[in-house]
């Protein structure tokens, strides 16, 4: 894939696409039909996949030696005697079907016809839109499923009755009813990326499902719409969208024909909704309303919500609006929206009210004086809509709004959404509005703190963030507390652990003990994760998440979830990290608050790379980039690059590695020992163990200099994996004292591990191996019980090293194509192939061959080859020993 865009789609976006999410009804369709069922019913809305799922039973049975015979209903065929069921039986020449006397001589003729199609091979009737079918087709279906001459797998239209002559069949105890509901992040991630031919980034499969409700059809047209508005796009091996979904045309016809022949007060809601969803029932105050609402809701058009304390009502799907507010004409787009906002505004309003008045009046060129925009802006941030809310706030400035407190509003969103250089000319405006006013100082320093964040932003932008915060906290006496909390955030990003600790300590005697505690323990959690104090870190985190829960808390729970998931992965309780930040990253993608959606993909990155599952954390890392540049804002990037060329090495490919590295930007390496990681990395791929160990050990006595006994302990564990017996001695020399002084479990567990490798003692490795496996770490696992084979067979005991460099195979398997130097170097385990491990990963996690053939675009024969390769490799009997982790889920609805 074109790293940089590419010029053509890379399949036929606009043919027949994968079947997927769907195995499990097919496999019940299928072992039904198989046994006793007679009839199986595939129910769901419009586009969800109900065809496909009876097609893809048709072709099973076909292939199995049934006979398979297809009809489809039509509404305008439906008062056409026999119109469906006509050319199932056509191939019969000169059958008499269709001039049978009675019901009677029209089932024995069908009967009849079948078996001779038939011989002695069972019959499948595979109808699709059976509801809307004309009723001597449909009476007759029934009559030959009731006696058994055929069985039947048929659709039924959303918001369509099975016909009355067939509930009898599709309520019987051998009757199957599928009810396809839409498919999860998940499997839309898998479906796009067999059309894409890639992964397309998290964030953006986020976006596409919540665009689409998980329709299989509507996916399909967004996709095709957003590669011909060109805003499907590529960065870094990954598909990324650059803007909103947007439908094709054929997806907005699809729609209007649904909404064809509405009557006029129908009409008149499905508009309003269009503009102003959601509507509380009494909003639609048009005589007949209610009566048009209930039809409307009754052909699943429309969602009715009763969860508060007013019943709301919404369109059905999203896209719905999108089609109607593009065919209605501008003129009456207008009036309805300052119709809508009358009505409302003549009433009592409370908050939300009055956002959405104000938006309603802005969409219809009517916008609200600007101090209402701007609290109205506040609101819309309040309820974590950020794209309605910088609207808002430009709008206010638009209109005269030059005040401080709205300017740095305007900034503050603008840096949310990503857009670091808007948000500085925002800001920069503020700071001259608030000198000019004598503003006091609590604002003054409120807005340098944001600019300090959007400084920070930048890649090479810590230094320059942290001179102005030093500034102001000379000129703001006042504020050194705020002040002070920014400042050790800074601090920490460039690795001076003591120094941030400091800040932050000397910030909580400033502070009370009202709800600003809850900023303290969230701003001392890092800085306490650095100077290798990694359970109180934890637990300071997690109070700052448990304050976050309560209406006063000036702490978001997003920021603190991400704080949390940062000082869980430092001290190795991967899973527990995991599971922090999926809600949290899922709730930065809804809510288009860009920063914290890269911090989160990095952090993604780093546990699935301690995890040892190099691939995935390479495509979290790619989803950091490419979301940067679609996205912004910028500041991960260079970081996700510098992981991208470790990851590089660590799988043996040092030249993808140096190309990595060398897009990083200079400088970097003065502010972060990720950048030396790289470096040395890419030295140990390449035979250099000694030069990568001594660039280590001199960044790490540096992050040790500097207070950061946690990253000074993670860089000297890197030393004992490069293969240098010399250099790992020192290491674990250094490493013990480390956990002498810290006391922290993850760094006494690195300094156990570094002096087995020093001591080559296979009993002290296996423990160490036993300790890595244990906190999910496998490729620490498996390059532990590499070097204890190596190590006991030395030591002449040839059992035990081959148990042990089996077990290193096992392990290796799951870690997606690694090979350091303790694997690559250790003897007498011979390596699986690329394609092996794609395949052992993927059985180990559950799925059939079929499955894997599926995905992988093989033949079940080739998968089922490659395992038995596997198993031989490994001494293994069967897929049940494959020692592999199933894939975490991080995709949800």
């Amino acid at each position: 894939m074109d790293t940089g865009g590419t010029a053509r789609p890379p399949l036929a976006l606009d043919e027949s696409w994968p079947l997927v999410g769907r195995g499990a009804d097919v496999r019940r369709a299928l072992d039904g039909l198989a046994g006793s069922t007679r009839a199986v019913f595939a129910y769901g809305a419009s586009g969800i996949g109900k065809s496909r799922v009876v097609q893809e039973v048709a072709e099973h049975l076909d292939e199995d030696g049934w006979l398979v015979l297809t009809a489809t209903g039509n509404p305008a065929l439906s008062a056409v005697p026999l119109s469906a069921l006509a050319p199932v039986f056509a191939r019969e020449t000169g059958s008499p079907l269709t001039s049978a006397a009675d019901a009677a001589e029209l089932f024995a003729v069908a009967h009849a016809a079948i078996a001779r199609l038939a011989g002695d091979r069972s019959v499948l009737l595979a109808f699709d839109d059976i509801s809307v079918a004309d009723p001597v087709s449909v009476t007759l279906v029934a009559q030959l499923v009731e006696a058994s001459v055929l069985r039947v797998a048929a659709t039924v239209r959303e918001s369509e009755p099975v016909p009355d002559v067939l509930v009898p069949v599709a309520t019987a105890s051998d009757s199957i009813r599928l009810d396809l509901g839409p498919l999860g992040v998940d499997e839309v991630a898998e479906l796009l990326t067999r059309v894409l031919g890639g992964a397309i980034a998290h964030r953006d499969v986020v976006e596409l499902h919540r665009a689409a409700h998980g329709n299989p059809l509507f996916l399909r047209e967004l996709a095709i719409g957003a590669w011909d508005a060109g805003s499907l796009v590529a960065h870094e091996g990954l598909w990324h969208l650059a803007g909103e979904p947007v439908g094709t045309p054929a997806l907005r016809d699809l729609i209007r024909a649904r909404l064809r022949g509405l009557h006029e007060a129908e009409r008149d809601a499905v508009e309003r909704l269009a503009l102003c969803e959601p509507l509380a029932f009494d909003e639609l105050a048009r005589p007949g309303a209610a009566e048009a609402l209930a039809a409307l809701e009754l052909r699943g058009l429309i969602r009715v919500d009763e969860s508060g304390p007013r019943v709301r009502v919404g369109l059905a799907h999203p896209q719905y609006a999108a089609a109607v507010r593009e065919a209605m004409p501008r003129i009456r787009a207008l009036s309805l929206l300052a119709e809508q906002a009358d009505l409302v505004a003549s009433r009592p309003m409370d908050p939300g009210d009055e956002l959405r008045v104000a938006v309603w009046r802005l969409d219809a060129g009517r916008p609200s004086d600007p101090a209402l925009l701007a609290r109205c802006a506040v609101l819309a941030r309040s309820a974590y809509d950020r794209r309605t809310a910088e609207r808002l706030a430009a709008a206010a400035v638009a209109a005269g709004a030059a005040d401080a407190p709205t300017l740095l509003l305007h900034g503050e969103i603008l840096w949310s959404l990503g857009r670091g250089d808007e948000a500085l000319t925002a800001l920069e405006a503020a700071r001259r509005a608030a000198a000019s006013d004598g503003a006091d100082e609590a604002l003054l320093a409120a807005i340098g703190r944001v600019q300090a964040d959007v400084l920070g932003g930048d890649p090479l932008g810590t230094v320059r963030a942290l001179d102005l915060l030093e500034r102001l906290e000379g000129e703001l006496p006042g504020q050194s507390a705020a002040i002070g909390l920014g400042k050790s955030a800074l601090q920490a990003n460039l690795e001076y652990g003591d120094a941030a600790l400091a800040a932050v300590e000397d910030a909580g005697r400033r502070l009370g003990d009202g709800p600003e505690r809850a900023l303290l323990d969230l701003a001392r959690a890092t800085p306490l994760s650095l100077v290798g104090r990694t359970e109180e870190a934890v637990a300071s985190a997690e109070r700052a998440v448990s304050a976050a829960a309560r209406a006063d808390s000036p702490v978001s729970r997003r920021r603190a979830e991400v704080v949390l998931a940062n000082v869980l992965v430092a001290s190795d309780r991967l899973e527990d990290a995991r599971g922090t930040l999926v809600d949290a990253l899922h709730d930065a993608i809804r809510d288009d608050d860009e920063p914290t959606a890269r911090v989160a993909e990095l952090t993604m990155g780093r546990i699935f790379w301690q995890l040892g599952r190099l691939d995935t954390a390479a495509r979290w890392f790619r989803d950091t980039i490419g979301g940067a540049e679609v996205h912004g804002p910028t500041s991960l990037r260079e970081f996700a690059r510098c992981f991208l060329a470790i990851v590089a090495a660590e799988q043996g490919d040092p030249a993808a590695a140096r190309e990595h590295r060398d897009r990083v930007v200079a400088g970097l390496e003065q502010d972060s020992s990720v950048v030396t990681l790289a470096d040395a990395w890419i030295d140990a791929a390449e035979g250099a163990a000694d030069r990568a160990a001594t660039r280590v050990l001199e960044r790490a006595e540096l992050a040790q200099s500097r207070g950061a006994l946690n990253v000074a302990s993670g860089l000297l564990h890197h030393v004992t994996r490069f293969g240098s017996r010399p250099h790992t001695a020192s290491s674990a020399d250094r490493l013990e004292s480390l956990a002498a002084r810290t006391g922290a479990p993850d760094v006494a567990r690195r300094a156990a591990h570094a002096r087995a490798e020093a001591e080559a003692d296979p009993a002290g490795l296996r423990a160490a191996a036993s300790e890595w496996e244990r906190v999910g770490s496998l490729l620490y696992a498996a390059e532990a019980h590499a070097s204890a084979g190596q190590a006991a067979r030395a030591d002449g005991r040839g059992r035990e090293a081959a148990a042990d460099l089996r077990r290193a195979a096992e392990l290796s398997a799951a870690c997606e194509g690694a090979r350091t130097p303790l694997l690559r170097f250790s003897e007498g385990a011979e390596p699986l192939t690329p394609r092996e491990r794609e395949v052992a990963s993927l059985a180990a996690q559950g799925l059939s061959s079929n499955e894997i053939a599926g995905r992988l675009f093989l033949s079940t024969r080739t998968v089922d080859n490659h395992l038995q390769s596997t198993y031989a490799k490994l001494g293994i009997r069967g897929r049940r020993e494959l020692h592999l982790p199933t894939d975490p889920i991080v995709g949800r609805s």
